[in-house]
């Protein structure tokens, strides 16, 4: 119930976000489309629309967006995506996306085994991934002795699980699908990109918002 209640609080845009960050790494068309945590289901009606996919399935489990999310999408289930059993086709799904959604499951390994079985042949899983590593954590935990939960970003008060770059990895690997991209996602500044070129790309993880993880069910 506590959970519930800290994303009432949450303003609307909060669901309402369109990803074009992700539009790099998507394959040039998928059939099926499907969404977990949609929020107002603006970035499939988008892919829908500049003909990424031709169908859109999407889950989301709260009020505050759902009646939006209905207008934009083909198929909504309105559920919790842990423990859920989607009627959807095992092996039909061409393109899964779970977008700022992970963090926030009890069990996101069990959640991507789950999407697994979901995935048509060659199919993919494209995934946004906060970086706890970021210098807006790690500053003012190590010079200020802080940790303060806020309500968006890379510490939301609704996050139950936190990620690196590896774990982060682990994760979309759990079940055995495979790597084929990862996207350093930020506001890279121009010296920000200096000191990384300096460093051999060392501080580029602190610079670092969210991983952007794409992986497929290819052999």
């Amino acid at each position: 119930m506590m959970l519930e209640n800290k994303y009432e609080d949450k303003a609307i845009d909060y669901y309402d976000n369109y990803r074009s960050d992700i539009i790099p790494l998507l394959p040039k068309h998928s059939a099926r489309a499907l969404e977990i945590g949609c929020g107002t289901g603006n970035t499939l009606a988008y892919l829908k629309a500049n003909g990424y996919c031709d169908w859109t399935y999407d889950v989301e489990m709260f009020p505050e967006a759902l009646d939006r999310a209905a207008s934009n999408v083909d198929i909504l289930y309105s559920c919790n995506i842990e423990g859920a059993v989607l009627p959807i086709e095992p092996h039909s799904i061409n393109l899964i996306l779970c977008l700022d959604v992970l963090e926030h499951l009890v069990n996101p390994e069990k959640v991507i085994s789950y999407l697994h079985t979901l995935l048509a042949p060659g199919g993919i899983i494209i995934a946004s991934i906060p970086n706890v590593r970021h210098y807006s954590v790690v500053f003012p935990l190590v010079f200020k002795n802080e940790w303060e939960y806020k309500n968006a970003g890379v510490l939301d008060s609704t996050h139950l699980r936190f990620f690196v770059k590896k774990t982060a990895i682990d994760l979309m690997e759990s079940s055995g699908l495979k790597l084929e991209d990862l996207v350093h996602s930020g506001l890279f500044t121009k010296k920000q990109k200096i000191l990384s070129a300096i460093t051999f790309g060392a501080i580029r993880s602190f610079c670092t918002l969210q991983y952007l993880i794409k992986v497929s069910n290819n052999p």
